[in-house]
C-alpha cells in the first residue's frame, strides 16, 4: 500500500531562514537536555529530552526556523492550548512551551514508544478487526475535540501514533499533530498566506475550495484514513496535489466491494457516506463509532460460523457406497430330496438288472445346473438320471445277447413341488462373469449388466 506523504510547507524546501538548523546531543531547551532525534516533519523536528533536575522522559518539537514567524509561532502555542483544553487519553499530552536562544518555540509533549499508522500501513497489511479498533478510538477523540470546538484539519495516517497496551492489551491511539487545527470557539484560523492548509490526499472538498470548515471535514478525512486502511489503497490517486484536489471535488470514490468482494455491506455504505461531497450528508462521528461496533460484530461472527467444506471429487477411487443387506432366503431342501430318491430308485434297478442277468449301467449323475450354481447351496439344481430301461421278455428271447442301449432321460421336478422357488431362479454364471471382467468407469460406477 504507498501511502503519500507530502505535507504542507515541506521542510525540504528552505525559507528565507536557511535550512532548518539541528539541535546536538546535549544541548538545552529550558530544563530538558537533548538526546537523539526522533524525526521530523513540516512543521518541525522532534528530539527526545530529559529533565535535567527530575529525570523525566519527553519530546521536544522545535518549528523550523524558516516557520518562526509571528503566524506559525501562534500556531504552536494553539496546539498546546487545544491539547490541554481537550484532554482526552486519546491525544498527546503537551505540558510546555519555550523558545530556544535562536528564538524558535518548540513544544514538549509527553514521549511515545511505538510506530506511526502510516509507517505500519506502508510496511504491513493491517487486519479489518485492528483497522476497526483504531479508528473507534480516532473516533472518541475527534468527538471530545469537536465538543471543546476544535476541528484538526490534518488528519491523515502520519498523524496517528500507535501505542502498545500495557500486558499485551490493545494499542492506543494517540492523535498527533493539532498545530493546524481551528478553535471554533475564539474563531482562530492558524494558516499562512497563500497556501494550503492541510494534506492534499485527505483534503475535504470544502477544504479544496476554500470554504468555511465545520466539523464534518474530520469525517471526511476520517473516511479517507478508513478507505486506506480498509482497502489498501487511497480513494483518489494521481501525479499532482492539483489533480488530486480535483478528484475530491468531482470524482466518485470506487466501490468498496470491487476492491474486497466480502466487505461488510454496512461498512462499504459507511465508508461512501463519510466520502460525500456535501458537509451536511456525511455521518456524525457517533454514528461512525456505533456502525463500526456493528462491523465488528459481524467480523466475530463470520469467524465463528463454520467454513464451508468444499466438494469431494468424484474420482475412480471414490469410496463404495454402503453396502445395503440383503435378506437371505431360506436353503430349499426339495433339490436335495429329489437327489436322494434317484439315487435309491437307481440302485433298484441295477438290483434287478443284474438279478435278470441283462448288462445294464445304471449310473445316477447329478448335474449342477451351471457351474456357478455347484457351489452354492441354495440354487436350484437340475438332476439328470441316465438309467437303462429293462428289457422285455419278448426281446430277450429273440436276442438274449443282445445289449440294451441306453437311452438319456431327464429328469425334471414337478413344478407344483417346487412351488415359488421356480420363479426365483438366480443369474446364470455367463451373466455373473461381466461383473469380474467390467471396467470401472472413470467416475467410479460399474457399467450395467
Amino acid at each position: 500500500m504507498r501511502t503519500m506523504l507530502s505535507t504542507e510547507g515541506s521542510a525540504a524546501s528552505p525559507g528565507p531562514a536557511g535550512a532548518p538548523e539541528v539541535l546536538l546531543a546535549g544541548a538545552k531547551a529550558g530544563p530538558w537536555v537533548v538526546g537523539e532525534r526522533l524525526g521530523r516533519g513540516g512543521m518541525g523536528t522532534v528530539y527526545a529530552v530529559t529533565h535535567q533536575e527530575i529525570g523525566k522522559r519527553a519530546a521536544l518539537k522545535v518549528l523550523h526556523d524558516f516557520l518562526a514567524t509571528g503566524a506559525t509561532v501562534e500556531r504552536i502555542k494553539l496546539e498546546a492550548r487545544v491539547v490541554n483544553r481537550v484532554n482526552h487519553p486519546n491525544i498527546v499530552d503537551i505540558f510546555e512551551t519555550g523558545s530556544l536562544e535562536d528564538g524558535r518555540p518548540y513544544i514538549v509533549m509527553e514521549r511515545l514508544d511505538g510506530v506511526c499508522l502510516g509507517q505500519l500501513a506502508y510496511e504491513t497489511k493491517v487486519l479489518p478487526d485492528r483497522v476497526v479498533e483504531l479508528l473507534i478510538q480516532i473516533c472518541h477523540a475527534l468527538i471530545a475535540a469537536h465538543g471543546a470546538g476544535v476541528i484538526h484539519r490534518d488528519l491523515k495516517l502520519d498523524n496517528v501514533f500507535l501505542v502498545p497496551g500495557e500486558e499485551g492489551g490493545v494499542e492506543r491511539v494517540k492523535v498527533l499533530d493539532w498545530g493546524i487545527a481551528k478553535d471554533v470557539a475564539s474563531d482562530v484560523r492558524c494558516t499562512i498566506d497563500g497556501q494550503l492548509v492541510g494534506t492534499p490526499q485527505y483534503l475535504s472538498p470544502e477544504q479544496a475550495r476554500g470554504a468555511e470548515l465545520t466539523p464534518a471535514t474530520d469525517v471526511y478525512s476520517l473516511g479517507v484514513m478508513a478507505f486506506e486502511l480498509f482497502l489498501e489503497q487511497l480513494p483518489f490517486e494521481a501525479e499532482t496535489a492539483a489533480e488530486v484536489m480535483t478528484m475530491h471535488l468531482r470524482s466518485t470514490p470506487p466501490m468498496p466491494s470491487e476492491l474486497w468482494p466480502d466487505v461488510p455491506k454496512a461498512l462499504e455504505e459507511l465508508l461512501l457516506a463519510m466520502l460525500a461531497k456535501q458537509p451536511d450528508q456525511r455521518p456524525s462521528l457517533e454514528t461512525v463509532a456505533g456502525t463500526l461496533l456493528l462491523v465488528r460484530d459481524e467480523l466475530d461472527s463470520r469467524r465463528s460460523e463454520p467454513k464451508p467444506q468444499p466438494p469431494r471429487r468424484h474420482t475412480r477411487f471414490a469410496s463404495a457406497p454402503p453396502l445395503v443387506p440383503v435378506k437371505r432366503r431360506g436353503k430349499q431342501r426339495w433339490p436335495l430330496a429329489l437327489g436322494a430318491s434317484a439315487l435309491v430308485a437307481s440302485g433298484l434297478l441295477f438290483l434287478v438288472a443284474r438279478d435278470s442277468h441283462d448288462v445294464a449301467a445304471p449310473t445316477a449323475i447329478v448335474v449342477p445346473a451351471s457351474p456357478g450354481d455347484a457351489l452354492d447351496d441354495r440354487s436350484d439344481v437340475a438332476v439328470t438320471h441316465e438309467t437303462v430301461a429293462p428289457a422285455s421278455p419278448a426281446a430277450a428271447s429273440v436276442s438274449p445277447k443282445a445289449t440294451a442301449k441306453p437311452a438319456a432321460v431327464a429328469a425334471k421336478p414337478d413344478p407344483a413341488a417346487m412351488g415359488s422357488a421356480s420363479r426365483h431362479r438366480p443369474h446364470h454364471a455367463a451373466a455373473t462373469s461381466s461383473r469380474r471382467t467390467a471396467a470401472f468407469d472413470p467416475d467410479g460406477s460399474v457399467p450395467s449388466y
